[in-house]
């Protein structure tokens, strides 16, 4: 095992006996308590979690694969089943369908059953109702039956900013609950950084031990219910911001990690990696100073095609490249998730291809040549499955990098709009960020809006 393995490695399990005889764990929870919600045995997610290993120390889902959890097990890695908690079940449902991985080895293939199970989710059940009375003793008769077993509990945003009314709740998860995970999901436009400070405060006020059994979960939704809504701030430094704004923070700094379920409606090719090197640059190497350039700007200012400024277009013989309206244009959303909040505005950017390819491009200069930058562009098309290309070429036309996909209009992405994302580092202090069509087919109709491009972090 790595020193980095043993630097997040849990702690010995040690039983206890209270009076009365009930047996009690030792705290084994994962510190840092770096979690991830979101793992399936589906296609490819196995080997994307597995690069994360082990800047991740907590992995939820609904895996059965037996093999995987205890190479987990082996690199000091908790895999929390995935449990429910109805809004009207009795406490006897509940314990019963909370127990269930505790019992389950998989016919024989993963000894004791599934160490940890992750409760999805504790709500705004008031202190007195019947159903927060219900929660309260099914965490305490779980607890009970299985003191060496880990219990995470999630909770909605009211359990932190209504803390007071939901106190029994609260208490429950501090005295029976091995972590509590208090969403906080701050949309680039509605950025309430100070609710990490305040909420701590809040929580401190019902019960300030639980401080050092509860972290947020952060809100990285990238498509459907949207977080990366605006073009005038930088999604991962907006990341950063969170990290840092926890870990400066006098109370706040007492949670032990953080958790967010990126696997779910992220972008999988960039996400995920900037939350493990966050995860551990703020956690596991416990820094304060910044990843990023302790900015979340944005590098292209026209960014939705407001007017033609700043964008250099080279059509091709027979096609077209232009401005158009969306009222103009029948079918086509004007924003790109399930709620409307990332406005497309009044216009964007048509393609059509001709024989020879179109290009739109749009220089950024200042670069750091030391540093990493992520760049995006969203992409429809007048028929499913079109091919639509992004890149990063030099002055001089060559290709620092670029990246394309076949699923422009296929409808995927919650609506038409699909999008196309890299990180990248600069060769040259001065690029330009392209858009085309070359591998379309002629006649194809490709429509553009919502560039980015941000700094993301110091190279390796």
């Amino acid at each position: 095992m790595t020193s980095r393995c043993l630097s997040v490695v849990l702690t010995i399990v040690v039983a206890v006996v209270l009076p009365g005889g009930t047996a009690a764990a030792v705290d084994r929870t994962p510190d840092p308590f770096i979690c991830m919600y979101g793992h399936s045995d589906g296609p490819g997610v196995t080997a994307a979690f597995r690069r994360l290993i082990p800047r991740l120390t907590v992995i939820e889902g609904t895996s059965t694969d037996a093999a995987f959890i205890r190479e987990l097990r082996a690199r000091g890695c908790i895999y929390a089943a995935h449990v429910t908690n109805p809004t009207t079940a009795t406490e006897e449902e509940l314990v019963a369908r909370w127990r269930a991985p505790f019992d389950r080895d998989l016919g024989g293939r993963l000894r004791g059953g599934y160490d940890a199970i992750a409760i999805d989710e504790l709500r705004a059940d008031a202190d007195g109702s019947v159903q927060s009375r219900r929660v309260c003793r099914a965490l305490a008769k779980l607890r009970q039956l299985y003191p060496a077993k880990q219990i995470y509990a999630a909770a909605t945003w009211q359990l932190g900013r209504e803390a007071s009314r939901h106190s029994e709740l609260l208490r429950a998860a501090h005295e029976h609950a091995d972590m509590l995970m208090l969403e906080v999901y701050l949309r680039e436009t509605r950025p309430n950084y100070g609710y990490f400070a305040d909420w701590a405060d809040r929580l401190k006020a019902v019960e300030p031990g639980l401080l050092k059994k509860t972290v947020y979960g952060l809100g990285v939704s990238q498509r459907g219910y949207l977080h990366d809504d605006s073009t005038e701030v930088g999604f991962l430094g907006h990341l950063e911001r969170q990290f840092r704004s926890i870990r400066t923070d006098n109370d706040a700094a007492k949670m032990p990690g953080v958790m967010f379920w990126v696997y779910y409606r992220s972008e999988t090719d960039v996400t995920p990696e900037h939350l493990a090197r966050l995860a551990e640059h703020y956690f596991i190497s416990k820094k304060t100073g910044h990843l990023g350039d302790g900015t979340s700007r944005q590098l292209i200012r026209n960014a939705q095609f407001e007017s033609l400024d700043g964008w250099k277009r080279r059509v091709g013989d027979g096609g077209a490249v232009e401005r158009f309206d969306y009222d103009a244009i029948a079918g086509i959303q004007s924003d790109h998730d399930a709620h409307g909040w990332s406005s497309h505005g009044k216009h964007g950017l048509k393609m059509v291809r001709g024989s020879v390819p179109n290009r739109a491009s749009f220089e950024v200069s200042g670069l750091d040549t030391r540093r990493v930058y992520n760049v995006s562009a969203w992409v429809m098309a007048d028929r499913p499955g079109r091919r639509a290309g992004l890149r990063v070429i030099r002055s001089d036309g060559g290709v620092v990098a670029g990246k394309e996909t076949d699923r422009a209009g296929r409808g995927t992405q919650w609506n038409e709009w699909s999008r196309i994302t890299f990180n990248f580092r600069p060769t040259t202090p001065t690029v330009h960020v392209e858009l085309h069509d070359a591998s379309a087919t002629p006649g194809t109709t490709l429509y553009w809006d919502f560039v980015e491009m941000e700094s993301a972090c110091a190279a390796k």
